[in-house]
């Protein structure tokens, strides 16, 4: 292994969603559930591992359940001098509530979901936009003037509200026009305005030292 790259000399931070499980692979929608990687889910994080190998983290952070925990896990153990890796609840998935386990047949299927959907209405018992963008962005505002690299693996829901309401500056609803990749990062440079420079990022050719 190289010497780790020093920190850019703007701050980054590295948006991860974690690895594939297998209701992600059934289409199935998971929240609460402390679902496992499955195996496709630790080949995605061991590849990017590889691909970060080299670069030099002042800090990381991830979701307390044990997809994005081990997807971060298996990042800084690619990586030489890693930080000690914090839990930060507030990274923890949208709750689904009773629509937990559901596949999007299912909903289409269900009268109420399905028009509910259809009309842009939140679904009863599901944790509101409102809710997970306010914690989010208690979450990010903690990190906006920090230097160098910071690494948050978390979920595909609560990182796109993130993404949109905190970075874009648009409404959280937004998030539903974005897809995050399993283990394709989102690279922001925090500030005012933040900086979205790269999203799903992981093609041939992408120096992330940049």
């Amino acid at each position: 292994m190289t010497s780790p790259v020093a920190h850019p000399a703007r701050p980054r931070i590295f948006f991860i969603r974690h690895g594939e499980t297998d209701w992600n692979a059934a289409g199935r929608l998971l929240s609460r559930t402390d679902a496992p990687l499955n195996g496709v889910g630790e080949t995605q994080a061991a590849a990017l591992a590889r691909e970060l190998a080299d670069l030099r983290w002042e800090r990381a952070f991830t979701s307390p359940l044990v997809r994005a925990r081990r997807t971060a896990e298996v990042v800084l153990a690619g990586c030489t001098d890693a930080p000690p890796l914090t839990t930060d609840e507030r990274l923890v998935e949208m709750d689904f509530g009773p629509y937990e386990g559901w596949t999007d047949a299912e909903l289409e299927a269900d009268p109420v979901a399905a028009t509910r959907r259809r009309d842009g209405a939140e679904l009863e018992g599901v944790e509101s936009q409102a809710a997970v963008e306010a914690r989010v962005r208690s979450f990010y505002d903690e990190l906006v003037g920090l230097p160098g690299r910071t690494l948050v693996v978390g979920h595909g829901r609560t990182l796109r509200i993130l993404i949109a309401a905190c970075v874009l500056g648009v409404p959280a609803s937004v998030a539903g026009n974005l897809r995050m990749r399993n283990c394709r990062p989102a690279i922001v440079e925090p500030g005012s305005p933040s900086l979205l420079l790269g999203f799903n990022v992981g093609a041939p050719g992408i120096d992330f030292a940049r």
